[in-house]
């Protein structure tokens, strides 16, 4: 069989979409393998977020192209976020064999396999990249299966938010809404694949619908969703804080089939910074979303996002951002120093803050972040939650309760990946960098 090696960076709407090509790849003679293995087929999906990840995604090109040189006939094929921009990898282009940005994405699949057909000194390099600032509509992709217990589903693409630090909407366009009658077959097809959780995903997950006619929320389409038989929980990709108005938490909990968890992405917790970045929110809107998640979730576990160092940030500004952190009782933080992003209003600004400034504070805040965990998982001690095992490894299962609290259960018999079962939490945690794992005892299957 042909080898096929697929490399993602970023985001979990970039793991979807490699996970589309992977599973069309596969199914037409194609056997996974290693990226440091000679391959026949080199697949690599880029990210541009911040100058690290573009630099990540130069890294693994030039890494293809030394495997293409080991067997000539093999095919590269980049897409992404950095290949859409473009003018960061002008010197590594003629090695690439299909080029596609974040358009044309649906056609990859099938334009690879016919390229890996050619012999090489028939082949023209395949551009499917185009100006994706101009209207277009939702491209489909979709999945029959996933690699994990938990299924992600894309159901939007593009922002138009333009934050100050944010590349992205450049490179992805505006938004987008995928139908509901794409995603609710895509999810009839997991659920009779023997998925019980999905994900719903996107670059901007709340923006769903904001470009359809009557502009239904993302309420309407959870709620249509949970009506499918076999899927037993709904989860959300990254959600802004403006979102969770008193009316939307109440139609959420409604749906039984919503777990009690959310990820915001927060930023910072300074009204001052929050300005400055051009977020559509203060510090007031992401307390008072806090509050309107709890009325109506009580239990829920609340993770979120932060940018430590942002231009101009002051001490005081920090401060502001610890003891939000502090305060919300957050369960998971994911924690960012500021990277400046070429062609982004935030590089360009003129009070940049020290590169080991930014680290000593992102230092500080995970410190802070890590004793929140543990004060929120001690609190619920003894209480009993039901778990989809996502992983067994070392006479263990590993899964996540209701409230996305990450557990480690021995294993019993009649436990399988993707099986749920019912445990008990217990007091004892530890911390891989920013998750936290909680020692549960298990008390039945099913």
């Amino acid at each position: 069989m042909k080898k096929a090696s697929f490399i993602t960076l970023g985001c979990r709407v970039n793991q979807y979409e490699t996970q589309c090509v992977r599973e069309e790849i596969c199914k037409n003679g194609f056997e996974e393998a290693s990226f440091d293995d000679v391959c026949d087929l080199y697949f690599i999906n880029t990210c541009a977020v911040t100058g690290e990840s573009a630099r990540k995604g130069r890294q693994m090109i030039r890494r293809a192209v030394r495997g293409k040189e080991k067997n000539p006939e093999s095919v590269i094929c980049v897409c992404g976020c950095l290949a859409q921009g473009g003018e960061e990898m002008e010197d590594l282009l003629p090695s690439i064999d299909v080029l596609a940005g974040n358009t044309g994405k649906n056609k990859l699949a099938s334009l690879i396999l016919s390229v890996c057909d050619v012999p090489l000194k028939e082949r023209r390099q395949i551009d499917l990249r185009e100006d994706i600032s101009r209207p277009r509509a939702y491209e489909p992709m979709g999945l029959s299966t996933s690699r994990n217990a938990r299924a992600f589903v894309k159901i939007e693409d593009g922002c138009n938010s333009f934050c100050a630090y944010c590349y992205v909407p450049f490179v992805r366009g505006r938004v987008r809404s995928r139908s509901v009658e794409e995603i609710r077959k895509e999810v009839l097809s997991l659920s009779e694949g023997s998925f019980h959780e999905i994900v719903l995903t996107g670059i901007e997950t709340g923006s769903w619908g904001e470009d359809f006619p009557g502009k239904p929320d993302l309420c309407d389409l959870v709620e249509n969703l949970a009506q499918i038989p076999g899927i037993e929980r709904i989860r959300f990709g990254s959600l802004k804080p403006s979102l969770f108005q008193e009316d939307f938490c109440r139609r959420l909990s409604l749906t039984l089939k919503v777990m009690p968890h959310f990820h915001l992405s927060l930023q910072s917790g300074s009204s001052r910074v929050l300005d400055r970045m051009g977020r559509s929110y203060d510090r007031e809107a992401e307390i008072q979303a806090f509050r309107n998640i709890r009325r109506y979730f009580p239990d829920v576990g609340l993770s979120a996002d932060f940018i430590c160092g942002f231009p101009g940030e002051t001490e005081e500004d920090f401060a502001d951002t610890v003891s939000l952190v502090q305060e919300i009782n957050l369960l998971h933080t994911h924690i960012f120093p500021f990277s400046p992003r070429k062609g982004t209003r935030a590089a360009a600004m003129d009070d940049q803050i020290p590169e080991e400034i930014k680290r000593h504070r992102c230092a500080r805040l995970l410190e802070v972040a890590k004793e929140s965990s543990r004060s929120f998982a001690e609190k619920r001690a003894g209480k009993k939650y039901r778990v989809l095992c996502e992983r067994v490894r070392d006479g263990a299962m590993f899964g996540y309760t209701e409230n996305f609290i990450y557990t480690r259960t021995p294993l019993k018999d009649g436990a399988s990946v993707g099986s749920c079962y019912e445990v008990l939490l217990g007091k004892q945690c530890r911390f891989s960098v920013e998750t936290m794992t909680v020692f549960t005892e298990m008390l039945g299957n099913g």
